[in-house]
């Protein structure tokens, strides 16, 4: 008998020469097929990557102007007094209500608010 030893299932196993050559045959034709699929796109598929492609191209265009924005509005951070950002600092970094902002400065809260908006339009400003 003419007996063949192939790895199926992770295990050595004996089977008959022809039946080894049938499975060589059957994972040379399977990977050849492979290459083929690999180096040829559907058209779907290849219409999926141009249209997500767009996607993708909207995506890294938001992320750089939201990057713009975002250094913009640390410069203008940086160009404002320091009374206005230790204002920001304690509504944002501290996120304290205006109450308790009024408080530490000694001011009321309609005073810090009015502050908040005025410096919020002036960033705005910065920023658009």
């Amino acid at each position: 008998m003419n007996d063949t030893v192939v790895t199926y299932q992770g295990q050595q196993v004996s089977v008959p020469k022809e039946v080894a050559d049938f499975l060589e045959q059957d994972r040379r034709r399977a990977q050849a097929q492979y290459k083929r699929d690999q180096r040829h796109l559907s058209r779907r598929d290849f219409e999926t990557v141009l249209s997500s492609y767009g996607d993708v191209e909207r995506v890294t265009e938001n992320i750089a102007l939201k990057n713009l924005q975002l250094e913009k509005l640390r410069e203008a951070v940086t160009g404002l007094g320091e009374r206005d950002r230790r204002l920001i600092s304690l509504r944002y970094d501290e996120e304290l209500s205006m109450e308790e902002i009024g408080r530490r400065l000694g001011v009321s809260r309609t005073a810090i608010s009015k502050r908040l908006k005025t410096l919020n339009r002036k960033l705005n400003r910065a920023v658009a």
